[in-house]
């Protein structure tokens, strides 16, 4: 019997939980970098988002997708 195959997980198996686990590492970091990078007004704001997307990696990160600050078109006017 083959030592690299496993009978009782087929390929596909472990390919789709790969995938899953890449995805979520990406959303995370994505979501850490757009925390980092956004100006936060009140002091330690930054780090209590991060914070929550630690400890609810998926939950925490959408929740920051939808909450973040937007920058306005007077911002962007002004920054340019």
């Amino acid at each position: 019997m083959d030592g690299d195959n496993n009978p009782t997980l087929p390929l596909a198996f472990d390919l789709v939980w790969m995938a899953a686990i890449v995805l979520w590492l990406l959303l995370v970091g994505v979501a850490w970098v757009s925390i980092v990078r956004t100006s936060h007004r009140r002091r330690g704001a930054a780090f209590w988002w991060c914070l929550l997307v630690l400890l609810m990696p998926i939950i925490g990160a959408l929740i920051w997708f939808v909450a973040r600050p937007r920058i306005s078109d007077t911002d962007q006017r002004t920054s340019s």
